[in-house]
């Protein structure tokens, strides 16, 4: 069993590296749905309405 001392000192180089990036693109405000429809969606935007139907797209 190795002793809790031995892994304070350990450095594999994840310290350097940068937890994550993203992309964010601009958001155009063409068409909108209306505060009632962009409630019932999650969204004002039609462009980010992607509803999710449980399917996914792995084989079992």
């Amino acid at each position: 069993m190795r002793n809790r001392n031995q892994w304070q000192h350990r450095h594999d180089g994840v310290d350097s590296m940068q937890i994550a990036m993203q992309y964010v693109p601009w958001q155009h405000w063409d068409q909108v749905y209306c505060p009632e429809e962009g409630l019932n969606y999650g969204t004002i935007f039609p462009e980010l309405n992607k509803p999710f139907y449980g399917k996914g797209a792995c084989r079992r």
